[in-house]
């Protein structure tokens, strides 16, 4: 069974999943009693999940190639990281300090 699917949307799940397991493997060096969180494994996996379309958008500078693989290929990655992104710099323009 041949993997089909787009290189980009495999990579940005299997980071998203594996973004699972940092905060735990922190706790567990800390001695902290409880390990896993599941509202922060949420968090962490959408976070996770936009590492590889915001790197892939700053290779779009370089190349034009990667832009281009990335809309015909990655559009629900990309839209992914785009929201989430959004989210963030909405949330960080109506902080109150």
């Amino acid at each position: 069974m041949p993997l089909d699917g787009s290189i980009a949307d495999m990579s940005a799940i299997v980071v998203g999943v594996l973004s699972i397991f940092i905060k735990p493997v922190k706790r567990m060096r800390a001695k902290e009693s409880r390990i896993f969180v599941r509202e922060d494994a949420i968090v962490d996996v959408l976070n996770g999940v936009t590492i590889v379309p915001f790197l892939l958008m700053i290779g779009s500078v370089f190349s034009s190639y990667v832009m281009d693989e990335l809309i015909k290929s990655a559009k629900i990655t990309l839209a992914i990281g785009g929201v989430v992104g959004l989210i963030f710099v909405i949330g960080e323009l109506t902080k109150i300090k």
